[in-house]
């Protein structure tokens, strides 16, 4: 009776990465004995190492973004455990401040937009002056109130708020704004550079020379060629060999799926959204630059549906499902509900 196996080649990059490891270990190992000598194993240890340093170096950019965005908003008072009344941040000093300026400017409450507020004023003529959640926005309305302030200089009506206190708390969340973009474009370059060695760009494929997709392809075939009839042995290279089962199916080309996030509310883009994409070959993760636009290289071997999840400053969580087609095109647009 005829053997099925399948020698799986797996799409997760972690696994992946640790596949090639495997291999180039097992290669070292046996040295001038090895029987993958007629691969060029040289350029396939510099491309592992590439794309092991630049997967490495990638999460830890991603872990510092995060720790960025967490300090730029503690600094701003937008932390989960804190409100407009959590003392020495900038939402405590710009919320104190806008009700100071309420006060003393009752009556010609407009006044306030030369601080940068924007002053609403509803059909029952109730003054609405709303300071706004998301960091960008509100690290823009406190550098015009420091601004205005400093412009104002001795004659400035600031003076019962410890302004050097609020210029500091500023100058932390800017300075950890500012950086958190660098890590941010940091990462997606060595995201770039880890692709190009694993042969995942978007102009790649498995069949790209040069690349580790290809390399170990390569490897796959070359020892299901001498081990035929003993595939198992492939385990000794790091392959996961499964027996009994179809016969492989092609590997898949990637392709890039893309969009935009908006708000529910005036169609503005949101930048920065996180999203996650639920696949079969594991959660697959982007963010949207400053225009709201993000692109995601996919690779699926059948038509499957999709778990997506969109995380962004000032919004609802949103989940929604879409469907995704091998060797396809998608662009899939969101719209989420500001909190």
């Amino acid at each position: 009776m005829k053997n099925n196996f399948r020698v799986i080649i797996p799409q997760n990059v972690d696994e992946f990465l640790t596949l090639s490891n495997d291999i180039v270990n097992k290669h070292t190992l046996d040295g001038v004995s090895s029987i993958l000598n007629g691969i060029n194993m040289a350029d396939m240890i510099a491309k592992n190492t590439i794309a092991k340093t630049k997967h490495d170096e990638s999460e830890q950019l991603a872990l510092d973004k995060e720790k960025a965005i967490e300090d730029r908003d503690l600094a701003l008072g937008l932390a989960d455990t804190q409100s407009s009344y959590t003392p020495n941040t900038v939402l405590y000093f710009v919320s104190g401040i806008r009700d100071f300026l309420l006060g003393v400017n009752k009556g010609s409450e407009k006044t306030l937009g030369d601080w940068g507020f924007v002053v609403n004023r509803k059909k029952d003529k109730d003054i609405n002056v709303l300071i706004p959640r998301k960091a960008t926005e509100l690290l823009k309305l406190a550098k015009k109130i420091s601004a205005k302030d400093t412009a104002d200089g001795v004659s400035s009506i600031l003076t019962p708020f410890d302004m050097t206190a609020f210029n500091s708390l500023l100058t932390i969340a800017d300075t950890q704004t500012v950086l958190a973009e660098k890590l941010k474009g940091d990462k997606e370059k060595a995201l770039q550079d880890r692709n190009l060695a694993m042969g995942r760009a978007k102009t790649q494929s498995s069949k790209t020379k040069g690349t580790l997709a290809n390399y170990v392809r390569a490897v796959r075939d070359v020892l299901q060629g001498i081990y035929k009839g003993n595939e198992q042995t492939l385990s000794e290279w790091g392959f996961v060999v499964n027996t009994s089962l179809p016969n492989p199916d092609p590997d898949p080309t990637p392709y890039t799926i893309s969009g935009v996030v908006t708000s529910a509310v005036g169609a503005t883009p949101i930048g920065d959204a996180m999203l996650t994409f639920n696949t079969t070959i594991g959660p697959l993760m982007t963010n949207t630059n400053p225009l709201g636009e993000y692109t995601l290289d996919i690779a699926i071997t059948a038509d499957e549906s999709a778990n997506v999840n969109i995380m962004a400053m000032g919004f609802q969580p949103f989940a929604s499902i879409v469907a995704l087609t091998p060797e396809g095109s998608g662009v899939f647009n969101f719209e989420l509900t500001p909190e």
